[in-house]
């Protein structure tokens, strides 16, 4: 009987479609005072064994698969359902992993798992991209998590020739151009890192997607994230900039600074103008920026550095012209996960409505409408 494989706890809002496969186990630093997830788990490297009996385990149940759907034919749903039922929970969760892998993967992607695969030594990473582009071929893209100080540790003709064994995209979570904040936010590394970093990977032609926090320096430094964060984009000219508008997560040490007064949290709406800030001071990148995750205030900003610079501007300001009673019904709707965009406003139900009319009525003061919307984003990952 097939066997399972490991599969960590997250991946990229964009690797929604991939295939899984843990390399490493929790964040070799773990220190980041904003993030909780890996807190109290060690980290561990897997061994090459491991890995590649999990890889044999997902060429395994992907043969399985392919062997009930004759070559041409339709996919026998009812068939598969049958044989599921047939087999312990555990097994059958896997075969629906691979399955949908399969057949929703528009590029039969993999992700390697957990939070900074690139910790590992060239020499490990290499075996790990042949033996997985032998057993599964048809594997088109292979992307992985990079903190920026393992990245730094690459020479250009290494990362190219980890290109060259398959893997296509780094996702780094820079966070901040911007040292002040970089130190303030523990991330462990310096801007001067972060552009090494984000040069050599490009000059390698492994795209690079970077994550920007808004707001995340706090009202203290919001100038300096935005200036500071943008003069990085413009040097390393990333292929893409994805916006993580910053969210003080229950149980992380930056709330606890935040609760005892050492850090001004920014607004919701100055977290959105730092943004702004930030997209208007870079120069000569086009790589795209997207606003790919639900506690981004406004999921339209996105586009091509180059050609859509001033459209993304310009939806900003979109929302800085809203009466500021309409600004407030957009957020509460949004941030209650009720609409998408401002274009929706309109069209909530009567009962969207009334449920918007009353926490507007209910959070007479600034403060307490913050405090609101702050309750609700800390709900999502």
């Amino acid at each position: 009987m097939l066997k399972e494989f490991e599969v960590g706890p997250i991946r990229p809002p964009s690797e929604a479609s991939s295939l899984l496969l843990r390399i490493t186990r929790n964040c070799s630093w773990n220190k980041c005072k904003f993030c909780r997830l890996y807190k109290g788990q060690p980290f561990k490297t897997r061994s090459i064994e491991e890995i590649k009996e999990d890889i044999d385990q997902v060429a395994a149940y992907r043969d399985d698969i392919a062997s009930w759907m004759p070559a041409g034919a339709p996919f026998d749903q009812q068939l598969f359902y049958r044989r599921m039922r047939q087999l312990p929970e555990e097994i059958a969760q896997q075969y629906f992993y691979v399955l949908n892998w399969m057949l929703n993967g528009e590029e039969q992607s993999v992700f390697l798992q957990d939070a900074n695969t690139m910790v590992l030594t060239f020499d490990k990473l290499l075996s790990i991209l042949t033996y997985l582009k032998e057993k599964l071929p048809e594997v088109r893209r292979i992307t992985s998590y990079g903190r920026v100080d393992a990245l730094t540790r690459f020479s250009v003709e290494q990362l190219t020739e980890l290109r060259e064994a398959g893997l296509n995209r780094i996702h780094s979570g820079y966070e901040t151009g911007s040292d002040r904040v970089l130190t303030l936010i523990n991330k462990g590394y310096t801007k001067e890192q972060e552009i090494e970093a984000g040069q050599k990977v490009k000059a390698s032609g492994i795209e690079l997607s970077i994550y920007v926090m808004s707001g995340v320096g706090g009202r203290q430094l919001s100038e300096e994230n935005a200036e500071e964060t943008a003069d990085v984009i413009s040097k390393v000219n990333p292929d893409f900039v994805r916006i993580r508008t910053f969210v003080a997560k229950t149980g992380t040490e930056i709330l606890e600074e935040i609760q005892q007064g050492r850090i001004e949290e920014c607004s919701d709406k100055e977290k959105l103008l730092e943004l702004k800030n930030m997209i208007s001071q870079i120069n000569g990148a086009d790589g795209f920026v997207y606003s790919d995750h639900i506690i981004n205030l406004l999921e339209e900003v996105q586009g091509n550095l180059k050609t859509d610079r001033q459209k993304m501007l310009s939806v900003i300001q979109a929302f800085e012209d809203l009466p500021v009673r309409e600004q407030r019904e957009f957020q509460l709707a949004r941030r209650m996960c009720m609409i998408r965009s401002m274009s929706q406003l309109d069209e909530l139900s009567p009962e969207q409505k009334a449920k918007v009319e009353m926490y507007f009525a209910q959070l007479s003061s600034d403060d307490e409408f913050e405090a609101f919307l702050s309750r609700l984003l800390r709900r999502y990952i």
